[in-house]
């Protein structure tokens, strides 16, 4: 009787086994005739832009040239990065007491300069307005794609230099430009011929700047390239204003800084200072050029008016191509339009 129950039990596990098996051969061979689904890419939308692709493909090729120069956005950026650093070095130094000394003489009062509020442009249509500014045009092959943008932007050309030497000729092809002047920047990666410095006396910044006039004479402002150290000292602006003041000349502030004094000395002198709200190619990305370009126009329509400064990549000229569709209920313009 025994036996028979170990016989039994032996025969019982042995099925149970031989199930378990089959079953796992079962499920495996499921799972390997489980066809897979292989998704086959979408086919890219094709392109509407008609657009001269031989002078894309020239300004890629002078990508490198376009990279060596220190751009706007290059500029803002490391700005911002040296405040955070005097914020930390200010931070790590022992607080000094302050003796504070009675005077012996009651202190004379001097006045305050007296700034006189300026008044804005009045537009009586309700329709807001963007202007677009392309900084850094220097050769011919930038001008030539510049001149394929179909919808009005603003110029602003390098001022004549051993690198940029037919910029004068270039500005003669357009109705309305500014010129890009270079001015100092609180870091340099390779600054431009003649470029304005702090340490600059107010004769000498009046001798580039009238070089500059003489060059373009036609100009109607000129906007900062770089500048972040220049265009925050209230005492070097001062000595450009009075410049600019004697050539009857614009300025508009690209704003590479977080406290710039272009507005607060331009008032002393009776001028309205432009300044940019927004830079369109802060990277080489057509889908980013696009989205930049509708925070502008949001922008413009939010405030009234909008500044958005962009630069010649071949990326940004398919871009402003392909924005056309976008600038429904806004007006662009010129930046003369605005001064």
């Amino acid at each position: 009787m025994k036996n028979k129950t170990i016989i039994y039990s032996a025969l019982t596990v042995l099925v149970l086994s031989a199930g378990t098996l089959i079953s796992m051969v079962l499920t495996q061979t499921k799972v390997q005739k489980t066809p897979t689904l292989v998704q086959s890419p979408k086919p890219e939308p094709k392109s509407t832009v008609t657009y001269d692709t031989t002078i894309l493909q020239v300004l890629a090729r002078e990508k490198t040239d376009i990279l060596s120069i220190t751009t706007e956005i290059d500029d803002y950026v490391s700005s911002q990065k040296h405040l955070k650093e005097k914020r930390e070095e200010k931070a790590v130094l022992e607080p000094v007491e302050k003796v504070i000394i009675e005077p012996i003489i009651e202190p004379v009062s001097t006045p305050k300069p007296v700034v006189t509020k300026m008044k804005k442009k009045v537009y009586h249509d309700n329709i807001p307005r963007l202007a677009i500014i392309m900084d850094d045009l220097g050769n011919a092959n930038q001008i030539r794609a510049f001149k394929q943008i179909p919808f009005p932007i603003t110029p602003s050309i390098f001022p004549a230099t051993s690198r940029h030497p037919d910029t004068p000729m270039f500005a003669k092809e357009f109705a309305h430009y500014m010129v890009h002047m270079p001015m100092e920047a609180f870091h340099f990666a390779r600054p431009e011929e003649n470029t304005l410095l702090v340490s600059d006396s107010k004769e000498e910044v009046e001798e580039k700047i009238a070089a500059m006039y003489q060059d373009f004479p036609d100009a109607v402002a000129i906007n900062n390239h770089t500048g972040s150290k220049f265009t925050s000292s209230a005492e070097a602006m001062e000595r450009l204003f009075c410049a600019l003041d004697k050539y009857d000349i614009e300025f508009v502030d690209s704003k590479t800084a977080p406290h710039v004094k272009g507005k607060e000395i331009g008032a002393l002198h009776h001028k309205v200072v432009l300044e940019r709200n927004i830079f369109l190619d802060n990277e080489p990305d057509v889908g980013y050029i696009l989205n930049q370009l509708k925070k502008a126009l949001r922008y413009a329509k939010r405030h009234g008016v909008a500044i958005a400064i962009c630069h010649p990549r071949p990326e940004t000229f398919k871009a402003l191509q392909e924005a056309k569709k976008l600038f429904k209920g806004v007006k662009l313009v010129t930046i003369d339009e605005l001064l």
